[in-house]
Formats: C-alpha cells, sequence, structure tokens
C-alpha cells in the first residue's frame, strides 16, 4: 500500500471513530483519537492527519442534521445569541475550528509525548 492510501484510510477510520463518540456524547474522544494518531504517526503526518479527522469528526453530526432537520433557524438563533445577528455561519464555523483544533492539540500532545521519552539517538 502506498502512503497516500494508508494516510486516506487512517483518516477514515479515525473519523467514523470520533463520529460515533460524538453520537454518544463523548465530545472530547477527538482529543484522544489524536492523541493516539500522535503517538503511533511520526509528527507531520500526525497533526495533518490529526486536524483533518477533528474537522471531519465535527462536520459530519453538522451536515447530517442540516440534511434531516435544516440548521438555518438553529444557526440563526445561535448566533443571535452570541451577539451575530443574521449571520449563521459563525456558529457552524466555531464548531468545526473546535473539532480542527480538538484533533490538532490531541496529535500535537501525543508526538510530543512520544519524543519526550524516546532516548536522543534514535531521534
Amino acid at each position: 500500500m502506498t502512503g497516500g492510501r494508508i494516510f486516506t484510510i487512517a483518516l477514515i477510520v479515525t473519523s467514523v471513530i470520533g463520529a460515533i463518540g460524538i453520537f454518544v456524547g463523548g465530545w472530547w474522544i477527538v482529543f484522544l483519537i489524536g492523541l493516539a494518531v500522535g503517538i503511533v504517526l511520526p509528527a507531520r503526518a500526525a497533526l495533518i492527519l490529526g486536524a483533518l479527522f477533528g474537522l471531519a469528526t465535527y462536520l459530519e453530526p453538522l451536515l447530517r442534521d442540516h440534511l434531516i432537520y435544516g440548521l438555518g433557524p438553529t444557526a440563526t438563533s445561535l448566533a443571535a445569541i452570541m451577539g451575530y445577528p443574521h449571520q449563521p455561519a459563525i456558529p457552524i464555523v466555531l464548531t468545526c475550528a473546535l473539532g480542527l483544533l480538538l484533533g490538532l492539540a490531541g496529535a500535537w500532545l501525543g508526538s510530543a509525548g512520544r519524543a519526550f521519552f524516546q532516548p536522543a539517538s534514535s531521534r
């Protein structure tokens, strides 16, 4: 298998596991999966995968709910509560940014922790 295929399969698997975790109420599962990805993969690949799967994991329920119910009224109401009337994209963008940052932070911490415990001669 090529590196691109392995990366794509890893992205799909981590996104599915993360989406299942979010559906059962574990919003923090994205950070834990990012942590595992950071420990297992090299730093650059882990950071990219962590950011992408975090974004995909938080975007998937939004897309699903939008197709079933429509997010327009809910997002508009939430934006108005936040002080941004008639700008429903703001809560959606912030939700996606939260997922991206959770995955990225977990992957970064996993990569940093792995490097901390490796002997200097093997880095």
